[in-house]
């Protein structure tokens, strides 16, 4: 199986020895089946002849998801077939050589005493967390999808409230699409 993965994916990671903890190793190793050495500044992961194709793509969100600040109990969440880490570059929004407007762009998207970023979690039933110049999200593809947007008009400039409202509109719809679909099982 492993030639099929080609082979062990090393993955660069600052206080590895901290972030991956024995609770998260054999996490990853029980459930998905992929061998986890930690060394000072790196992971590797190599799959094992009983890992299923997306072993390792869930095993390295996991760890992604650590490195950005995710509690453990959130990052392990992502073991489950139905949750998935989303990634924000805010490069891409923003232009490498201008710190000041990161900065910015960061405390929006957190807003004052992390109000903004709680509503967008409990509006989208996702976990999110800002370092340097990635946000991360971890939530079922719908939600996150919805958080995702959701970042992006705050970078864009919407308002907050403007953002909310969009959000309350999108999770009535897909209720709606949910229980129309002969499906309840989502609120």
């Amino acid at each position: 199986m492993s030639y099929y993965f080609g082979g062990p994916l090393e993955i660069p990671l600052e206080r590895a020895r901290i972030l991956i903890n024995n609770d998260v190793k054999d996490a990853i190793e029980g459930r998905l089946k992929v061998k986890v050495e930690v060394k000072d500044d790196s992971v590797v992961l190599t799959p094992t002849n009983e890992s299923k194709p997306d072993s390792v793509i869930k095993a390295r969100q996991i760890i992604q998801a650590l490195s950005l600040g995710f509690p453990r109990e959130d990052a392990l969440e992502l073991l489950s077939d139905d949750k998935y880490l989303e990634t924000i570059d805010l490069g891409d929004y923003v232009g490498k050589d201008k710190e000041n407007h990161m900065s910015r762009i960061r405390a929006l998207i957190i807003g004052e005493n992390g109000r903004v970023k709680r509503n967008l979690e409990e509006l989208t039933e996702t976990r999110i967390a800002v370092k340097d110049r990635v946000v991360g999200i971890i939530g079922d593809y719908d939600n996150a999808r919805a958080a995702r947007e959701a970042v992006v008009m705050l970078i864009n400039g919407k308002q907050p409230s403007t953002i909310y409202r969009w959000l309350q509109r999108w999770r009535r719809e897909l209720n709606l699409r949910r229980v129309e679909g002969g499906f309840t099982g989502y609120t």
